[in-house]
């Protein structure tokens, strides 16, 4: 996530912001150009970008209800709801308090995902525009006990238990399945992956180089699932998987790998927009040191080298103010060379929707 300053008095301002602190003017995120845009409200209620021409953007209608959607709208564009919020199919019963706080929590994540996916040009299409391929998501709480809501992933659709949205309950989960890592955004960026197995994989050239890497994906998912609860993960997973759950169907494997890639990239962005060299870390030699059978390109290589001390660095604030590590990962060789082939995946899909659009 880049740094984002007021586009009328030049105050920093954070990527979940509507309003601007100092000068007062309206902010919202306009998704096309992925820019924090800073409005003056006019007599009639319309928006005029500093800077910007007037009346070509509108409030997502969500500003208004308990998620409180700051993204907005083109001035010409029909739909009330952003290219976010259209995403979103159904909602937690928002006559129950705890729903619309899970509502607010939920959407936040999701905007933070959706982020980074635009910056990848990544497909983001929503049902109503591609009834076919597009991605859907269902917030749902379980009320009964009996039918219990799952967090996954089918035929692009994504439904994330509510429940997840409560700290408490996430912890406990977190433990229960004896897990380093969970949270809102994580879930987002791993069921995501599924999607985009589907999309950008599952009937291309790239099929057959992933089952090389990751496995064949024909294999049993049920049957798989079951034996990953009864047995765990395979011992000695941490020479090859990314997680103990990647190793229970190529399927897990890849959606792992996806998440800790968008992990990489969101950091990566992060430190770049705040200028952040670690250089102090080169003179101790915690740098990754890559085994020539790794077979990493130049590119990718140079974004592990980077990747490694931020993690470090990242770690060592979070324990510094009193909380876990914040990535509690050790990623092997083998584990950052599937990274690598999702690389290789979402820089073929960005090159081709650059290349579409230049030609639209």
């Amino acid at each position: 996530m880049r740094q984002f300053r007021c586009e009328n008095c030049g105050q920093p301002l954070y990527f979940q912001n509507d309003r601007c602190g100092q000068c007062g003017s309206r902010v919202g995120f306009i998704p096309e150009g992925r820019q924090l845009g800073s409005f003056e409200v006019q007599d009639d209620g319309s928006l005029r970008r500093h800077g910007g021409p007037p009346g070509s953007w509108r409030a997502c209608v969500n500003y208004a209800s308990a998620c409180l959607c700051n993204w907005m709208v083109a001035g010409h564009e029909a739909n009330p709801l952003c290219v976010s919020c259209r995403l979103t199919e159904t909602i937690p019963d928002q006559s129950l308090p705890e729903n619309r706080l899970a509502w607010l929590k939920l959407e936040a994540a999701k905007r933070t995902w959706l982020y980074t996916i635009l910056g990848l040009r990544l497909p983001a299409r929503s049902r109503l525009e591609d009834p076919d391929h597009g991605l859907a998501f269902h917030f749902l709480r379980q009320l009964d006990a009996g039918r219990p809501v799952l967090t996954g992933h089918e035929c692009g659709l994504i439904t994330i238990n509510a429940i997840e949205s409560d700290a408490v309950q996430r912890e406990r989960s977190k433990h229960h399945l004896h897990e380093p890592y969970r949270t809102l955004l994580g879930h987002f960026r791993h069921e995501s992956g599924h999607y985009y197995w589907d999309v950008l994989v599952s009937e291309s050239r790239f099929l057959e180089p992933f089952r090389t890497l990751f496995g064949d994906d024909r294999r049993d998912y049920g049957e798989a699932l079951q034996r990953h609860y009864r047995e765990g993960p395979r011992p000695g997973w941490e020479s090859g998987f990314v997680s103990g759950y990647a190793t229970m169907h190529p399927w897990e494997d890849w959606a792992e790998t996806w998440a800790h890639y968008l992990h990489m990239v969101d950091l990566l962005n992060t430190a770049h927009s705040w200028k952040l060299h670690i250089e102090g870390f080169a003179d101790q030699k915690v740098a990754a040191q890559i085994p020539a059978e790794a077979q990493l390109s130049e590119e990718f290589a140079a974004m592990v080298h980077e990747w490694v001390p931020l993690t470090l660095l990242t770690n060592s604030l979070s324990r510094s103010l009193g909380h876990d590590d914040a990535y509690p990962f050790a990623l092997s060789y083998r584990a950052l060379r599937k990274m690598q082939f999702v690389h290789e995946v979402v820089s073929s899909a960005g090159a081709a929707a650059a290349a579409e659009a230049l030609a639209a």
